[in-house]
């Protein structure tokens, strides 16, 4: 789907922050066949294309993972209304000519992350083979991040459910599905965390080509009314989640 302008509230665009930009454009180039354009003025942000349109960023960082962005109409605001309501600041940098942003901590420790275009909008595409398809994040406590995410963005959560998970929410930016809440299962052993999760073409042929490109997987399976989920971590060490259809 094409998109020219989001919405206050959307989320607008996934960003991977991660210590090697070379090693990290080669890597998703080879894996997903994204390119990388330079923002003039910055060494430190790169955009990810696939077919010449924008899907995501690239930042430079201390640390490696990606981080599902929404729009905001000003990063000062919304992130003082998140610290209030218990939040953390991690990062925040301006990027001239694209966007102001913000990396936050949520009461859990789930890093999201807040966009204002500058002028830059953010995704040019999603929910095709190679943008973003759907953002959700693991919770531990699925009220508390209820209560966070509506109070800061203005959401609404219907809930839900479907195989193999008992529990799902959905939030809704007016009639518009905006992300979902998945309930850590007792024997996960992760922790709360934001995941973008990216459309393939196949997801199981796309994890074997990660292999040798220095990717490892975590998990394959397939969730019935949604397709095959795979998850890798990237040469970086950062969790890269993909859905492709059920074969």
């Amino acid at each position: 789907m094409d998109i020219t302008t989001h919405m206050p509230g959307s989320f607008c665009t996934a960003v991977l922050h991660t210590r090697d930009m070379e090693r990290a454009a080669a890597f998703y180039n080879a894996l997903i066949g994204w390119t990388t354009q330079e923002v003039p003025g910055t060494s430190g942000h790169r955009l990810l294309q696939f077919g010449g349109k924008t899907v995501a960023s690239l930042h430079q960082s201390a640390g490696d993972g990606w981080i599902p962005h929404v729009s905001v109409e000003s990063v000062a605001r919304t992130t003082a209304d998140a610290l209030k309501l218990g939040a953390t600041l991690a990062d925040s940098v301006d990027v001239p000519g694209l966007a102001r942003l913000a990396a936050l901590r949520d009461p859990e420790d789930a890093v999201f992350g807040l966009w204002q275009p500058a002028p830059h909008q953010g995704a040019q595409l999603m929910e095709d083979v190679g943008s973003l398809w759907w953002i959700e994040v693991l919770s531990n406590n699925v009220a508390g991040a209820r209560e966070f995410y509506e109070r800061l963005f203005g959401w609404t959560s219907v809930d839900t459910s479907f195989e193999p998970f008992g529990a799902y929410t959905v939030f809704k930016r007016g009639e518009v599905q905006e992300g979902g809440i998945l309930p850590i299962g007792h024997d996960w052993e992760v922790s709360p965390r934001w995941n973008a999760i990216f459309a393939v073409d196949a997801c199981d042929a796309t994890i074997k080509r990660a292999k040798p490109l220095g990717g490892s997987e975590v998990f394959v399976h397939t969730v019935p009314k949604a397709g095959r989920i795979g998850l890798l971590s990237d040469p970086g060490g950062a969790l890269f989640v993909m859905r492709g259809p059920v074969p």
